[in-house]
């Protein structure tokens, strides 16, 4: 298995890249699951995107959970990537759960980020299960 520090380095080979993918998965028929890595970074979170992009192919609307519990505070590189991926999935995008535990500092970061990105419909939540309900409300 890849450890955590592996998946971190944009040179990986492709057993990390896989570690990576599994991390993004089908909950439902138009709700999918993303669980970030500890420390992300624009490496990451193009080998996570560039695999919801490819389970959304042909969806015209979708929600998706990132689970973000234990992550550390991404940096401004992180950030500005994620702005970039996120906005090319925003139109088809009806709902974010946010799972952020109790982590007041992560929580804080991922609303400023949210804003920034322009998400129209997000939540954030204590566990993934409150965030995939929600995620499911939202979807109808």
């Amino acid at each position: 298995m890849t450890s955590e520090s592996e998946l971190h380095d944009a040179e990986a080979g492709p057993e990390a890249r896989a570690e990576l993918r599994k991390r993004v998965r089908q909950i439902d028929d138009r709700l999918f699951l993303l669980v970030e890595v500890q420390v992300q970074t624009p490496f990451t979170l193009d080998v996570l995107f560039d695999r919801l992009e490819e389970l959304v192919v042909g969806l015209d609307r979708f929600a998706y959970v990132v689970d973000l519990i234990g992550v550390k505070r991404p940096d401004a590189r992180v950030r500005e990537r994620l702005r970039q991926r996120a906005a090319r999935i925003n139109d088809r995008l009806v709902h974010v759960g946010l799972a952020v535990g109790g982590n007041a500092v992560i929580r804080a970061v991922a609303k400023l980020t949210a804003f920034s990105i322009g998400f129209r419909s997000f939540s954030f939540h204590k566990s993934v299960e409150e965030a995939v309900e929600a995620c499911r409300r939202a979807l109808g």
